[in-house]
């Protein structure tokens, strides 16, 4: 996994993020993907997610490295911690490819 400061993903993040806000406003009738009939086929949000997800996890290994841990769950911080949540919160969008909760297992 690569460093956060070797990340040039972030830009990317970025550019889909707003690709993906036009598609959710031309072709959803709600606020999120979920809503959109198109969301189990959608390789636009799939896409968002997995960088979204690797982008987090970069940072997380950062920080963990940073405070010479090998886990978060030896942190003093792990329930208040931004990092840790952003991590949890990509991880979850990541397993239900962004599609609000419903999951293929």
């Amino acid at each position: 996994m690569a460093e956060i400061t070797e990340f040039s993903a972030i830009d990317e993040l970025e550019s889909k993020k707003i690709a993906l806000k036009n598609c959710i406003a031309q072709n959803s009738s709600g606020d999120s993907c979920s809503k959109c009939q198109r969301v189990f086929g959608c390789d636009r949000i799939k896409e968002f997610v997995i960088l979204q997800f690797d982008i987090a996890t970069a940072r997380l290994k950062d920080c963990q490295k940073a405070n010479n841990l090998s886990s978060c769950m030896d942190c003093d911080r792990i329930f208040e911690c931004d990092i840790r949540e952003n991590y949890v919160k990509s991880t979850y969008e990541k397993m239900n490819e962004g599609r609000g909760g419903q999951f293929d297992f």
